[in-house]
């Protein structure tokens, strides 16, 4: 075992809830040194974004489809819309004298830890030449940090066709730490994955693909994104990259720019970054497992896309709308039923095919498999069962779970790969106890946690798979919410859960080096509405701009 990987199995280990214990954290919520949640880059200049009308663009069911049409041409519109809908905000929260944005992109604690930069290579008009900007979604707007200069671009977009630019993502830990200390890692990979499905499902409203470079290693990050950049990141809570991910034609073919000889193009560097905090505590499980995860240049990544699972009903939701409602619940109602055909569509939503979104967005094979907590769907008995997600994983995820009378029946009329484990029964308290004696666990719909092949994916792929698997929960839970608003109920990521409970539930290993690892909750239903709180439009505060 190399000793990077030893490190991220001890992290893992380390930092897992317990009945008895929970993960090393703060013993109380510093307000005073609460990150601010909009990272900002003074002297750089600011190119305002449009607010446009997303409605009418595409279906919601049209999301999952790649599209055989050209996409709109890069614009400060088309550019705009991504943005807001990957990353902007959807509303203002308060009560009393506190007020707090929500944004499409779910976070923990709604702590976003994640930053979004665009680099284009394509001009997107006047006001947008080729370069690197970053994304402030409090003004929805783009800060330039460099420009790329114009024969360097001619060269990159003749060597990519199709493609304008891309996206990429960071993350500032301490945003989570502050809350959440030692697993505070995990939750910023959940919102990497939650942020990565967001802007494909709203690259698939302007009729673009988005797919994630997997050869490219953290170094090129850092330069193509200007993360080391010390003077103009001198004293402020760093940024770690996470990823570039290739924006443009939908049937294009990912063809990656040299990152290298764009991240050494990039010139004229403008903005200084602010600090989020007056004071930074600093948690040593992080500190080791961020060198651990650093992620080197490697080839593609194995993967063969699956089939679809099967037709779905269409709807004629919006996109664009359900993008911006979607909201996570707080509460469950404990009586609300889901229809058949509802769960069955949502289930159907985390399965990876070809060509469709959000999954496709990262070509790696799928490494999670579901156990759910069924409460309340119709034409299913409540009780625990299982999704796989990838047909090769199947015999080895059910040779690992020893507990004593899992039946592993198949749910008959279904095409679905969805698997009754025991018999019908009563599994909210269960549920519940399982997600930190979180009620919303047991009080919606169904819940589920998200196993994951944890021991073939690290000793096949690297310790900086770590992070993919996190982000695939994420995308997981991203696919949920869609699913769940249009359904007309609700859902809600659940990072608090007791890892090794799950594991003895079904018998799984629970030592460090289990080759299967509990990694996300989730919870769908019908939500109870908090009347406390005061609810403001996202954009209220720029009246310039439109907004529907």
């Amino acid at each position: 075992m190399s000793e990077a990987l030893r490190i991220v199995r001890a992290y893992h280990q380390a930092t897992k809830h317990h009945t008895h214990a929970f993960a090393p954290g703060p013993g109380f919520l510093d307000w005073e040194s609460q990150p601010d949640p909009f990272r900002r880059y003074s002297g750089a200049a600011l190119v305002p974004l449009p607010l446009v009308a997303g409605r009418g663009r595409c279906s919601y069911d049209a999301l999952y489809e790649l599209s055989t049409q050209a996409g709109q041409a890069p614009s400060l519109e088309s550019l705009g819309l991504f943005l807001e809908l990957a990353l902007g905000l959807s509303a203002w929260k308060s009560i009393g004298t506190d007020r707090w944005a929500l944004r499409n992109n779910p976070s923990s604690g709604n702590l976003h830890p994640t930053e979004g930069y665009l680099l284009l290579w394509r001009s997107a008009g006047p006001e947008l030449q080729p370069g690197l900007y970053h994304y402030a979604p409090h003004e929805h707007a783009l800060e330039r940090r460099a420009v790329l200069p114009a024969a360097a671009a001619t060269r990159l977009a003749g060597a990519c066709p199709g493609r304008f630019g891309a996206l990429g993502l960071t993350s500032i830990v301490w945003r989570e730490e502050w809350k959440y200390g030692a697993r505070a890692y995990r939750y910023c990979q959940h919102d990497v994955g939650h942020a990565l499905a967001a802007a494909r499902y709203a690259a698939s409203v302007l009729g673009w693909r988005l797919v994630v470079d997997t050869t490219v290693g953290d170094e090129e990050v850092v330069g193509c994104l200007g993360l080391d950049r010390s003077p103009d990141l001198a004293g402020v809570e760093p940024e770690h990259p996470d990823l570039l991910a290739v924006l443009g034609e939908p049937r294009s073919s990912l063809v990656a720019p040299p990152w290298a000889q764009l991240a050494r193009a990039l010139t004229d560097w403008t903005g200084r970054a602010n600090r989020l905090s007056p004071e930074r505590v600093r948690w040593p499980q992080i500190a080791a497992v961020l060198p651990a995860t650093r992620k080197p240049q490697t080839s593609p990544l194995p993967y063969l896309p699956p089939p679809a699972a099967g037709a779905w009903a269409a709807t004629d939701m919006d996109a664009s709308s359900l993008i911006r409602q979607r909201r996570s619940a707080q509460r469950m109602d404990g009586h609300t039923r889901m229809a058949g055909e509802a769960f069955e569509r949502a289930l159907a939503r985390t399965l990876p095919a070809d060509g469709c979104a959000p999954f496709d967005a990262l070509p790696v094979a799928p490494a999670l498999n579901l156990v759910l907590f069924v409460h309340a769907v119709e034409g299913l008995a409540p009780g625990l069962y299982a999704l796989i997600r990838n047909a090769k994983r199947l015999e080895s995820f059910r040779d690992a779970c020893q507990a004593q009378g899992l039946e592993w029946a198949p749910v008959a009329d279904t095409p679905l790969p969805l698997f009754r484990l025991q018999a019908p029964a009563d599994v909210r308290r269960t549920a519940a106890e399982l997600s930190c004696h979180q009620g919303i666990a047991g009080g919606g719909a169904f819940s589920l946690a998200m196993l994951a092949d944890t021991g073939r994916v690290l000793g096949a792929t690297g310790p900086w798979a770590y992070r993919h698997l996190h982000w695939e929960a994420g995308m997981v839970g991203q696919a949920l919410y869609l699913e769940s608003e249009a359904a007309g109920l609700r859902g809600t990521g659940i990072g608090c859960f007791f890892d090794d409970g799950v594991h003895r539930l079904l018998g799984l290993d629970t030592s460090a080096d289990a080759p299967w690892q509990d990694l996300y909750h989730f919870t769908v239903g019908g939500p109870v509405e908090d009347l406390r709180l005061g609810t403001e439009p996202a954009y209220g505060h720029l009246p310039d701009r439109y907004h529907p």
